[in-house]
């Protein structure tokens, strides 16, 4: 896996930490860009942060899964197909901040 120049997060709100606590429990969500986008999802359009899937370690990915399959009440190669060809999203209501190790974001 190529390593990141440049890093971006999203740090969960007490909200997203009752759903996401045990992947994340310093509250910081990888994520692929500092700033959020509005996308079409199930629920209605949301906006939300794509969610650096390649950054988890296979702890979080395992953990998250059984989150996910559980909450969806659906099978556990169908998620990890779903993340694979559409990304992982985390809905921005979740959130109460991001941020970049990227000073030129700033500049």
């Amino acid at each position: 896996m190529k390593k990141r120049r440049f890093k971006h997060w999203a740090y969960l709100n007490e909200e997203g930490m009752k759903t996401f606590g045990p992947v994340f429990p310093d509250r910081k969500v990888p994520v692929l860009s500092m700033i959020w986008q509005t996308v079409t999802l199930p629920i209605g359009n949301k906006e939300v942060f794509m969610v650096y899937f390649e950054e988890l370690t296979n702890e979080q990915m395992n953990i998250l899964l059984d989150i996910l399959v559980k909450k969806f009440k659906a099978p556990k190669e169908d998620v990890e197909n779903y993340i694979k060809k559409d990304g992982l999203p985390l809905r921005r209501e979740l959130t109460n901040g991001s941020g970049t190790n990227h000073p030129g974001l700033f500049l």
